[in-house]
């Protein structure tokens, strides 16, 4: 094989490298899943050995950054249970009460649908009166009583790597796509740079 051959291939060469390399990057990211050694060296994907670790510190931000004190609670002080309410007020009336009270000998005759219409009023107000306190409350008890920064750790670490694999895949296809293409033009250009520099140093001629 002559050496204008051999000179002309280099770039190839280097840029297949250079792809293979940042391919090979990309997939250690979440392979292998188990460590294994290799010539005495413990080897495992760097997000399945970090997973507890990135779990702690996602949540630790979750928490800091993103819920911040009182989050849920302010969170949980928006919802508007209006239509819920008065959907229940309505079933309460008419298909609970309303009924066992027309069930009731003498007293029934006297229950019509006007009277259960005024119940139903009756009972959406003081339902909707109760409602806020009651959310109150809750709010304040799920506040206090769970750990969402654990609950975020504990639910990451135990988060499935084949599918979270598959999720990052997914959405980051593109960027790994050209992280590979970078890695062969990086190499491309640095085997025409080692070609430039024997050819003009004289150590080679075409």
């Amino acid at each position: 094989m002559n050496t204008t051959f051999l000179l002309c291939l280099t770039p190839f060469i280097t840029g297949a490298i250079g792809w293979f390399t940042n391919w090979v990057a990309i997939k250690m990211l979440f392979h292998p899943r188990k460590p294994i050694q290799i010539a005495g060296l413990r080897w495992q994907g760097l997000i399945p050995r970090r997973q507890k670790q990135l779990a702690a510190e996602a949540a630790e931000i979750i928490e800091r950054e993103i819920l911040q004190q009182h989050a849920i609670l302010n969170e949980i002080r928006k919802i508007d249970l209006s239509p819920d309410l008065e959907k229940a007020a309505h079933a309460l009336v008419w298909e609970r009460i309303g009924p066992q009270l027309q069930a009731i000998p003498l007293l029934g005759s006297f229950i019509n649908d006007g009277l259960l219409a005024k119940f139903e009023v009756i009972a959406t107000a003081e339902i909707k009166k109760e409602a806020a306190p009651l959310m109150e409350q809750v709010a304040t008890r799920f506040e206090s009583s769970v750990d969402l920064k654990q609950l975020i750790e504990d639910n990451i670490a135990a988060f499935d790597l084949e599918r979270l694999e598959t999720i990052v895949n997914g959405v980051a296809r593109r960027e790994f796509r050209t992280i590979e293409r970078l890695g062969a033009l990086l190499g491309f250009v640095i085997g025409l740079a080692q070609v430039a520099i024997l050819y003009f140093s004289g150590a080679v001629s075409l």
